[in-house]
């Protein structure tokens, strides 16, 4: 029977018999990746690797794979920033108003599943104008999120008024007051309800961005660039 010596910490201790050298490794006094060695061996070796039946190390825990983030929810409605609402709808002379419209529609159409049609919704925008901002108004989700403070009716009133009295300033005969159509604030009509907008998506979401600039943004922009150029051109030419 082999007599083994054991190396720890530096220290070399023994002889011990193997059942010796196993009840220390049941105290905890040595571990199996100690170094030990008997007569005969040409080197220290692990006393796991030498002496039958004991156990191997443990294995080390597998890594956790850092947490999915959950995908964020869609916003309830047409997240832009206050300055793109105003902007666009100036240099776009309020087309982009009628898009805000339709987007925000389509956004209700998804979520809750209507048989409707954005698109003309958004064309025929002073007939559905009423109806969205009512719906915005009443959203249940929205509100349980933060309760609007804006009046839907006289928004809508008001935007209607507005858009109908820049429609008639820009048929008089003259450059002047198609630039002056394109200043009066239709949109200061669609603000509030904008500022509600990003401030329920702001609770519901945070951190969300805004809407992307889709090929509609891009339109509405392209087409007032082009009005506004002819305008100028005319203006000063």
């Amino acid at each position: 029977m082999n007599n083994y010596f054991i190396a720890k910490n530096g220290q070399q201790t023994g002889p011990f018999a193997e059942a010796e050298v196993l009840q220390q490794m049941a105290a905890g006094a040595v571990g199996p990746q100690d170094l030990c060695w008997h007569e005969g061996m040409t080197n220290w070796a692990p006393i796991s690797s030498v002496i039958g039946g004991v156990p191997p190390p443990p294995a080390a825990p597998p890594l956790l794979a850092p947490p999915v983030p959950a995908p964020a929810t869609p916003p309830l409605f047409l997240h832009i920033s206050i300055t793109r609402l105003v902007l666009m709808s100036i240099l776009s002379f309020s087309l982009y108003e009628a898009y805000w419209i339709y987007k925000n529609w389509r956004f209700v159409k998804e979520r809750d599943h209507l048989n409707i049609r954005p698109f003309w919704r958004g064309f025929f925008a002073i007939f559905y104008c009423h109806s969205l901002l009512r719906r915005i108004h009443a959203d249940p989700e929205a509100n349980a999120l933060q309760t609007p403070l804006f009046s839907p009716g006289g928004l809508a009133t008001g935007w209607v008024v507005l858009i109908i009295l820049a429609n008639a300033v820009s048929r008089a005969p003259s450059i002047v007051a198609s630039i002056v159509a394109a200043f009066i604030p239709s949109f200061l009509c669609l603000v509030l309800v904008q500022k509600y907008i990003n401030a329920v998506t702001d609770r519901r979401n945070p951190g969300q961005r805004f809407h992307e600039w889709s090929a509609g943004h891009v339109l509405c922009l392209v087409f007032g660039i082009i009005i506004w150029v002819l305008f100028l051109s005319e203006l000063f030419g």
